[in-house]
């Protein structure tokens, strides 16, 4: 059963309408045990993936994102973690950025992928107008704050904000950091 729901997952990511240019998306396993979520995260598009999540109660959730937006990645980790979702990043799969807070909530973590991560920026409503510094600074803290709260909450080892925090540019986690990061050791530990 775990080998052909694992085979319907994939073909659903390989396979699925979506794009990761557009909107995050996801698509349910035919018995709703699992889930993919592929593409960005939008703030605006949360709420909807909330309900969709609340709706169909999956076990696991399959990662496919190079982030977006950390308010929505806040939202969407707080979920998968309230709601005791387990979290997969299958081989060839990436999970970078916004998409890492999402990862690292699941009650059970499996990545055979690539874990990108890097410091924080202003929220996206900042970005594109001229603000004080002292606005700027402020809304970094607060998430950075956010966050650090939310990692300590979930149990994230320690060296994944430093490594956020010391790290302007995408860094590309090591085997070592994700084999630290893992709480099974295959892909059936997270979807039983």
């Amino acid at each position: 059963m775990v080998l052909i729901r694992s085979a319907l997952l994939w073909w659903l990511l390989i396979f699925s309408t979506g794009s990761l240019a557009h909107a995050g998306e996801l698509i349910f396993d035919g018995d709703h045990e699992g889930a993919v979520f592929q593409g960005p995260i939008t703030d605006d598009d949360i709420d909807n993936i909330i309900v969709q999540l609340e709706n169909n109660k999956p076990k696991f959730i399959m990662l496919n994102s190079y982030g977006g937006g950390v308010s929505g990645a806040i939202r969407f980790a707080e979920y998968i973690n309230d709601n005791g979702i387990s979290t997969w990043v299958p081989k060839d799969a990436v999970c970078a950025s916004a998409c890492a807070l999402v990862f690292f909530a699941g009650i059970q973590r499996f990545c055979e992928g690539k874990i990108y991560l890097h410091q924080f920026l202003p929220d996206k409503k900042y970005r594109t107008e001229k603000i004080s510094m002292d606005k700027a600074f402020v809304n970094i803290q607060n998430k950075i704050g956010e966050v650090v709260i939310m990692l300590n909450n979930f149990g994230t080892p320690q060296f994944v904000l430093e490594t956020m925090l010391t790290h302007p540019g995408l860094y590309e986690l090591s085997e070592a950091d994700i084999a630290r990061l893992n709480t099974v050791n295959s892909f059936r530990g997270i979807s039983e």
